[in-house]
């Protein structure tokens, strides 16, 4: 019976121990590096809806920082807009227009006369700009259906490059 209990005992403490590794594993750390949970930001879009990053867990996102101004930034768009609507049922797109940069006229201009379909949200008081801590543009995410940031991507991003970034999420 001692033998027994102690078997028991063993089984007890190594399913403790491995059900502790698993968690931590899914426990990972916030932050801006690659492996890390992507920071959650709210902000309002060009048509006044409140998104948040956390809105689209479930889906890969690549979250995009740029402005009107910004000749790279211009030279993606036509990629991205061809990128979602191809693939905007397997992978959500956030363009965070850094409007604290540039203006709220600008980014609707931009976004009618591009024939943006995706969502664009507007970073009026540098919210997203200081949390991502960026300091070039374009610069884009590529983030898992966890939540977790697989990639960063710093300058303008082609159809192709999108395709590539995000072909082992779309899974």
């Amino acid at each position: 019976m001692k033998k027994f209990i102690a078997v028991i005992l063993l089984l007890a403490i190594t399913g403790y121990g491995i059900w502790n590794a698993l968690a931590a594993e899914k426990a990972k750390e916030v932050g801006l590096s690659v492996g890390n949970v992507a920071p959650d930001f709210s902000l309002r879009t060009l048509d006044g809806q409140a998104v948040r990053l956390s809105d689209f867990r479930g889906k890969p996102v690549i979250v995009n920082f740029w402005t009107t101004w910004c000749p790279p930034c211009k030279k993606e768009m036509p990629d991205m807009e061809k990128f979602y609507k191809a693939y905007h049922s397997e992978v959500a797109l956030l363009a965070v227009h850094l409007t604290s940069q540039d203006t709220r006229e600008n980014a609707k201009s931009f976004v009618s006369e591009y024939q943006i379909s995706f969502p664009v949200a507007l970073d009026e008081k540098k919210k997203a700009l200081k949390l991502y801590q960026i300091q070039t543009i374009p610069t884009s995410y590529i983030i898992d259906r966890d939540g977790v940031i697989r990639r960063k991507i710093v300058g303008p991003m082609t159809y192709k490059q999108m395709v590539e970034a995000t072909a082992e999420f779309r899974k």
